[in-house]
């Protein structure tokens, strides 16, 4: 984006500010005003259309969800008065940024955005599971980024910790994300002492044991097994790591482990698909 630049598209807009290469901020705000709103006082709000992160998405696959994504745009009073293209290209689908002149006013489309993007998802044939992330509500330049961001990020912990979920809003799944976030990054550190101590049953165990809300009778239904060698295995846990599922401390760890084998394992299959 430059001074000489006459012409430019709103996706162009965001995704100039949104990737970071922007350096004169009055210019940036000065392109706000050329196409109708005003970074400062307006504020913004991504919605991103999502294919699984470990599925390789082609143009076609993008094509597919141009018309939900324009939907979604045409809620928005101010997107409308903007012409031109408007849909963001990412790695894994399409993103849009709705705008409007208060908290309030966004505030009060996010249930309309949410049903429309769901119908219009229901509309899409696809044999890859389509999710939509909604961003933060956000004001100013960094704002912008930030919701477009979120959006994404709702998303991907949304595919490990609500896989049933369609919509994901960031709102909702921020502590999921920072989760997410926290085991790509240490993961490693943070599991592997305990888990290199424990079998594969006993690690079969915990993790439908936590799944089931730590029901061992409902535990032992799903593996097919008798409550009598569950118990038997959580106390084998216990045996091997000197962690307690008995134990409040213990047990959070315990837990926490378990939700850090799940993101990790994820990762790998999304690193192994690139």
């Amino acid at each position: 984006m430059n001074k000489n630049t006459t012409d430019i598209t709103l996706s162009a807009y965001f995704n100039d500010i949104v990737i970071g290469y922007y350096e004169d901020e009055e210019l940036v705000k000065q392109f706000a005003r050329k196409l109708g709103f005003d970074v400062d006082k307006n504020v913004f709000m991504a919605v991103s259309f999502l294919y699984p992160s470990d599925v390789k998405v082609s143009p076609e696959d993008r094509e597919k969800l141009m018309g939900a994504a324009e939907a979604v745009i045409r809620l928005s009073a101010i997107n409308c008065r903007i012409t031109g293209k408007q849909v963001i290209t990412c790695d894994a689908g399409v993103c849009v940024i709705l705008i409007t002149d208060t908290k309030a006013e966004m505030r009060d489309l996010t249930d309309e955005i949410k049903e429309t993007a769901l119908a219009e998802v229901d509309r899409i044939e696809s044999d890859k599971r389509i999710r939509v992330g909604i961003g933060t509500i956000e004001s100013g330049i960094k704002g912008i980024k930030h919701t477009y961001f979120n959006a994404q990020d709702a998303v991907k912990a949304g595919e490990i910790f609500k896989k049933n979920r369609t919509i994901l809003e960031y709102m909702g799944m921020e502590i999921y994300s920072s989760i997410n976030q926290m085991v790509v990054n240490f993961g490693d550190r943070l599991t592997r002492t305990v888990l290199k101590q424990l079998s594969d049953t006993e690690k079969r165990v915990l993790a439908k044991y936590y799944k089931c809300k730590e029901d061992v009778a409902l535990t032992a239904e799903q593996l097919e097994m008798a409550p009598e060698e569950v118990k038997a295995s959580l106390e084998q846990v216990k045996i091997n790591t000197g962690l307690d599922v008995n134990d409040t401390e213990d047990n959070f760890k315990l837990h926490f482990i378990m939700i850090a084998k799940k993101v990790l394992e994820n990762d790998e299959k999304i690193r192994r698909n690139r």
